[in-house]
C-alpha cells in the first residue's frame, strides 16, 4: 500500500515522519560516505555518530539532509515506491512530476554557472521537491516510475477511474 509520508530513525535514534513530497533524494551510504559524514559532523557540530547506525542520507527540497538508519528495502516496506535515477540516487516515485531531455545547451549553461558535471546526464527530472539531473533517459525515468508505482501498491483499483481507463481505445461512434 502506497503512503504519502516516510517514517525514519535519525542517527541519534529520534523517530521522524516527513511528507514524501518534501524529499528530493535518498542515497544509500557507502562506508566512505559514513566516515565522511562522521568526520564532518564531528568537525562542524561536535556530534559523534556511530557509522554502523546509518544506512541512507535523505535530502529534502530545501537542500538540508538527515542521516537515517533505515535501508532502502525498509523504506520500500513502508509502501514508498522508489525510482533509481542512476548513481545510486533514489526518489519517491510519487514525487516525480515529469522528465525531459537534458540537452548540450543545458550542460553548457550550467558550466557557465561554475557547475562541474562529472557524469553524463540524459534528463532533467521534475519532482515536487525540485529538479534533479539523471543519467537515465526521460522514457526510462517514466517507465521506472510506472513500474515502482505498480509494485508499490498503486494498483488499478486505487487509480482514479479516469487513469484506469486511459489505456482503453475510444469507442467508435455508430455510423
Amino acid at each position: 500500500m502506497a503512503t504519502n509520508s516516510l517514517k525514519f530513525t535519525t542517527h541519534e535514534g529520534v523517530s521522524k515522519i516527513v511528507p514524501l513530497d518534501t524529499i528530493r533524494l535518498i542515497r544509500p551510504m557507502t562506508d566512505d560516505d559514513k566516515e565522511r559524514a562522521k568526520d564532518s559532523l564531528k568537525e562542524k557540530r561536535g556530534i559523534d555518530i556511530d557509522p554502523a547506525r546509518v544506512s541512507v542520507r535523505i535530502e529534502f527540497g530545501d537542500k538540508t539532509s538527515k542521516l537515517a538508519q533505515e535501508t532502502l528495502d525498509a523504506i520500500r516496506e513502508q509502501g514508498v515506491p522508489l525510482v533509481n535515477l542512476g548513481s545510486e540516487r533514489f526518489v519517491p516515485a510519487a514525487n516525480i512530476t515529469g522528465a525531459e531531455e537534458f540537452s548540450k545547451d543545458d550542460a553548457e549553461r550550467l558550466k557557465g554557472e561554475d557547475y562541474t558535471l562529472n557524469q553524463t546526464f540524459r534528463s532533467k527530472v521534475e519532482t515536487r521537491a525540485g529538479t534533479i539531473l539523471s543519467s537515465a533517459t526521460p522514457v526510462q525515468i517514466m517507465d521506472r516510475r510506472a513500474k515502482a508505482m505498480e509494485e508499490g501498491g498503486a494498483s488499478a483499483k486505487k487509480q482514479s477511474p479516469r487513469a484506469a481507463n486511459s489505456n482503453r481505445r475510444p469507442m467508435a461512434k455508430p455510423a
